[in-house]
């Protein structure tokens, strides 16, 4: 498969995810996500690992892509894969899709090393704006979760995997459950948008 091929195979998964507007869970899901859309995610894995990229920029661009599958992995709930290509992944976009994947497993320490590894979120000044955005739109939010993210000047990580914590100790049946979930949501659509530029 070409290059150009694969950019369009995956800028349609993302988008088809986009429209759906599901919810990114703050655990693993009971059940899981479309076997048939990790199948399609499998091959066009498995075809970016068989590119030979000719110089570094095609290396750079074939890595930015298998990071992208590994958040449409993550996406689909298809976690093991995702974690199986995010940790061969060099660079930051790699070990933040790594954190996030921790994140949702529960390991929040594991989680936070990773981010601190990632540095800041490809796009930390728009999620965080677009972040504070959506807890000021939704009626009866938290206005804890919301002085939290106001005190911040770009999106944190850490923040955010504190209060999923916080959150596993009522099993993610909480009232700020929805939100959080909304915000961690957005945090890998931003995230998939960096990757597919």
């Amino acid at each position: 498969m070409e290059i150009r091929s694969i950019e369009s195979s995956l800028e349609k998964i993302r988008q088809e995810f986009l429209v759906q507007r599901t919810r990114l869970p703050l655990g693993p899901a009971e059940s899981a996500g479309s076997v048939e859309l990790e199948a399609q995610l499998d091959k066009i894995s498995a075809d970016l690992q068989e590119l030979q990229p000719l110089s570094d920029q095609e290396l750079d661009r074939r890595q930015q892509l298998l990071g992208l599958v590994s958040g449409l992995y993550l996406r689909n709930g298809s976690l093991d894969r995702s974690h199986e290509l995010s940790q061969d992944l060099d660079g930051r976009e790699g070990s933040y899709l790594h954190g996030m994947i921790h994140r949702i497993e529960g390991d929040y320490s594991n989680a936070k090393y990773w981010f601190r590894l990632a540095g800041a979120h490809p796009c930390a000044e728009a999620l965080q704006r677009r972040a504070v955005e959506l807890v000021e739109g939704t009626p009866g939010a938290d206005e804890t979760i919301l002085r939290k993210l106001k005190r911040e000047s770009e999106w944190n990580a850490a923040l955010v995997s504190d209060l999923a914590a916080a959150s596993a100790l009522t099993g993610h049946n909480g009232l700020d459950t929805t939100l959080l979930e909304k915000l961690h949501s957005l945090e890998l659509e931003l995230l998939l948008e960096h990757l597919s530029g």
